[in-house]
């Protein structure tokens, strides 16, 4: 893989913890201050989102904007709680360890365990909301 390869995926990544596009460039440019650029994706990656939820620590954890140039079925991931997302995001997108995203999102193992949880079971009744949204505006 190429170094744009890994800062693609590690954008993304910050993307979907973020929310926004200035706080997924944010996360991706102090993680690479801090970690340096010889490491894999991998490192990155576990950077990356420590560091984006470093920027959001303090900030209220309202729904984030939806960026429009994900593809819909990771836009309907926004529609989700915080926690939910995020545990969704590490653990399903990512593939990090329970234990690895319980200390990233400063939760316990099992508040992870039953956020990934309630995110599996809300994301297919999201899809009939954001159609009726889609489809309202």
């Amino acid at each position: 893989m190429t170094a744009e390869t890994y800062v693609r995926d590690a954008f993304l990544a910050a993307l979907m913890l973020t929310g926004t596009l200035e706080g997924a460039e944010q996360a991706v440019s102090d993680a690479i201050a801090t970690s340096g650029c010889g490491g894999g994706v991998a490192e990155l990656l576990v950077a990356t989102a420590k560091c984006a939820m470093t920027q959001l620590q303090g900030e209220c954890f309202c729904q984030a904007e939806i960026p429009s140039s994900l593809p819909p079925e990771l836009q309907r991931l926004f529609l989700l709680p915080w926690a939910s997302r995020n545990c969704f995001v590490l653990r399903m997108l990512l593939g990090f360890t329970a234990e690895m995203s319980s200390e990233i999102l400063g939760l316990g193992r099992e508040e992870v365990d039953e956020e990934l949880c309630l995110a599996l079971s809300d994301l297919p009744r999201l899809a009939g909301i954001q159609t009726a949204l889609i489809h309202s505006s």
